[in-house]
């Protein structure tokens, strides 16, 4: 995948069906978004139940439209002498590191379709991402990218709104699934609101994206406009409320950490440069959200649930979780340093899973202490290069800049107890915001 999101970039606005792909791919898109788990009800042959319909459409999608580039590309071959690896995303960086690990893996051990077909669904979705921020044209477009998050946030809400009002208790849901011959397993949680993706952590650290993007947008909002202001003030207060029934300690943790690290950013600069009603509108929306979370009852039965960790069984799971991936990290010093091969766990260990519950622990066993280190510095490095070139830049970018980096932080924290980081519905709806922000580095 050398350079390829650049060479897409180039390449589709020379498309001629532009109109067709379109379409098909923000239907699909959206699709995947709003039915989200639903569509694993439909068990696929030759595929487990965790690579759902959806999925391999998008697959089969990714794949046409591929096809069609090399096409173009074939029209253009100039394109390749404008390119050079400095050009390489952090993201294709991740790709290539996972597909290395894996062909080394087959050498080492016979090959095995699962791991392939896991990296193909996780190439699609993160290649479709890109082609959705392409087809939404979102491309250094502000209002755009904030229209897309806070549509898409609203939906979300509003769907998990009613799987929670119609049915509340995932066992009973689990019970109903599996009288029609539907085996979902999903984990037990009562009177939780788990989202269309039946799971109450992972929905509420979605919403922590559209929470903190609602918050720039909040701020770019001037005080002179009443009728906006207060939409966007009770759009934050919809998302925190739907957050807060979610019940989840690490999306509590990850709505303080972003609203944490925003405050310092956003609120240390606009004081310092004397930018009074920036530092006005962040006290304004940091003190709503702050008494929306206190007067929710769910709140505090979040609270109860953080004293209840050393006795709950979720927290004792995670500790287990972790404690397995530390004791294959350190099985041999050199799986360390080159790692174990991506979805080579399910094979070598006999897991009934692709990872434990920690990104970065996953990480390095995927790719070694080694590519993951080398990633990370290629991420920092990109992130650096955005902020050389957007630094004089007009102020929106610049608070969506500090924005982007609260959230990478507070997805870091948080993913080194939860698997986020490579959780499906979380990527195709982060990456699309990462593209926009890294967008503002790329020239030409």
């Amino acid at each position: 995948m050398i350079i390829l999101q650049q060479l897409t970039k180039e390449l589709w606005q020379k498309g001629k069906i532009k109109i067709i792909f379109n379409t098909a791919g923000i239907i699909l898109y959206m699709c995947y978004i709003l039915t989200g788990n639903f569509s694993r009800i439909i068990k696929l042959p030759f595929f487990s139940r965790t690579i759902s319909l959806t999925e391999v459409s998008i697959l089969i999608f990714v794949v046409i439209f591929f096809v069609y580039e090399l096409t173009l590309l074939k029209k253009n071959k100039d394109l390749f002498r404008k390119l050079s690896l400095k050009d390489f995303d952090s993201v294709e960086v991740l790709l290539t590191l996972i597909l290395l690990s894996i062909l080394v893996n087959y050498i080492i051990y016979k090959f095995n379709i699962l791991p392939l077909l896991y990296y193909l669904r996780f190439f699609s979705l993160v290649y479709f991402a890109f082609i959705i921020y392409l087809f939404f044209n979102l491309q250094k477009n502000i209002s755009k990218i904030e229209w897309f998050y806070t549509q898409i946030g609203l939906l979300l809400c509003i769907i998990g709104w009613i799987i929670y009002l119609i049915e509340p208790d995932t066992e009973r849901l689990n019970n109903f699934f599996q009288q029609h011959g539907i085996y979902l397993n999903l984990d037990p949680h009562k009177f939780r609101l788990i989202g269309n993706i039946f799971d109450p952590n992972f929905f509420g650290n979605i919403l922590v994206m559209f929470i903190s993007i609602t918050i720039i947008s909040f701020l770019r909002q001037s005080l002179q406009d009443k009728k906006s202001l207060i939409q966007k003030i009770v759009l934050l207060v919809f998302f925190n409320v739907t957050l807060l029934k979610t019940i989840s300690r690490s999306s509590i943790l990850g709505l303080f950490l972003v609203v944490f690290f925003n405050t310092a950013l956003i609120g240390s600069w606009s004081f310092a440069k004397k930018k009074i009603e920036i530092f006005k509108k962040l006290i304004l929306v940091d003190t709503i959200l702050l008494f929306t979370t206190l007067l929710d009852k769910d709140f505090y039965k979040i609270f109860e649930r953080v004293k209840s960790i050393p006795v709950d069984n979720s927290a004792h799971a995670r500790i287990q979780s972790w404690n397995s991936a530390l004791d294959y990290i350190r099985k041999t010093p050199i799986k360390l340093l080159i790692g174990d091969g991506y979805g080579f766990l399910n094979i070598k260990y006999g897991l009934q899973f692709i990872g434990f519950d920690s990104s970065f622990l996953n990480l390095i066993l995927y790719c070694g202490l080694v590519g993951t280190i080398f990633f990370l510095l290629w991420l920092f490095k990109d992130i650096y290069k955005v902020y050389q070139s957007i630094r004089y830049e007009e102020l929106d970018i610049r608070l969506h800049f500090a924005n982007f980096c609260s959230l990478l932080l507070t997805y870091f924290i948080i993913s080194w107890f939860n698997n986020l980081l490579f959780y499906q519905f979380w990527l195709v709806l982060f990456l699309p915001y990462y593209y926009f922000i890294t967008d503002y580095e790329r020239k030409g």
